[in-house]
């Protein structure tokens, strides 16, 4: 158990400041984190560049770096929101969130109807503290993969679920359906490489295997889908935009296959659509297109 122990107590350490430090200050370290490592990131800087090079060949050269940068500094911002996020409250989001109406609206009249929801995000903006406060302002829910250490892991579901949002592992996914039909408001962080279970859809000018999850949730409950972008504003104010996605018309399609198909690049194009006024709060970094189409014999 020792070698559970150990990495338990750097991750534990490296949380510390962001369990004591007021938020602004938080962002501040958060920041200041990433200045120190920016210069050894080599590896995931040429990942970010590459990505934004497909995603924007329009930019010159100096704008691309300079996008690459930004990105990397809002994974400070990030960071801190993460880390900050289980001491999210009602007084916090009344001092730092911002809706514009029309989002005010569509989650007003949302949580009036009762209804089910797929709310579907990616790894754009404040994601982490979209999941906190689910747990507060709606009926939130979650998935979550396990970690192999167990110290790390009862952790990570400790912090994530601070706020009173109902967390299912993965290997529970089947619970979904059920706490969809119950009016949960689930939500889906779908936009990472789906490998060989994924489908192709376009996302920034390239074929990006995607996860099904999302419109096939809401196919099989009838639950209608939000798609979430919860951005970092200035002097720390988190920014809340929601497109109503609607729900799933199964008699538009031949087949469900066709319908699922439909809604992910709905989706996908929302999310897209969404980066690009905020490119900067991106995570690039991640290997989003590494799954390309004949990687998998048989994957549509």
């Amino acid at each position: 158990m020792v070698r559970y122990i150990i990495p338990y107590i750097f991750l534990y350490l490296f949380y510390l400041p962001f369990r004591i430090l007021p938020y602004r200050a938080c962002l501040f370290y958060g920041r200041f984190l990433v200045r120190l490592l920016y210069p050894l990131a080599k590896k995931h800087r040429k990942i970010a560049y590459d990505n934004i090079s497909h995603a924007f060949p329009e930019y010159s050269e100096e704008k691309k770096k300079e996008l690459v940068w930004k990105s990397f500094l809002h994974i400070g911002d990030l960071l801190a929101g993460t880390l900050f996020a289980p001491r999210l409250s009602r007084k916090w989001m009344d001092k730092y969130l911002v809706y514009d109406a029309e989002s005010l609206a569509i989650e007003q009249k949302t949580i009036q109807d009762g209804v089910g929801v797929v709310l579907i995000s990616g790894h754009f903006g404040t994601w982490e503290i979209l999941v906190q406060f689910m747990g507060i302002r709606m009926k939130g829910g979650g998935i979550y993969k396990k970690v192999r250490n167990p110290y790390v892991d009862r952790l990570i579901h400790k912090l994530r679920s601070k706020n009173g949002i109902k967390l299912v592992s993965t290997e529970e996914s089947s619970q979904v359906t059920k706490m969809l039909k119950q009016g949960y408001w689930v939500g889906f962080g779908s936009d990472q490489n789906a490998g060989k279970v994924g489908i192709f859809v376009d996302f920034f000018n390239r074929k990006a295997s995607t996860y099904q999850g999302p419109a096939l949730m809401a196919y099989l409950t009838g639950a209608k889908m939000l798609l979430y972008s919860v951005l970092c504003g200035e002097k720390g104010k988190v920014m809340v935009r929601v497109k109503d996605l609607g729900f799933v018309d199964k008699s538009a399609f031949s087949d469900r296959e066709a319908a699922i198909r439909h809604y992910t690049e709905v989706w996908t194009k929302a999310l897209e659509e969404e980066v690009k006024l905020y490119p900067e709060q991106y995570f690039w970094v991640h290997r989003r297109w590494r799954t390309k189409p004949g990687d998998f014999p048989g994957q549509i």
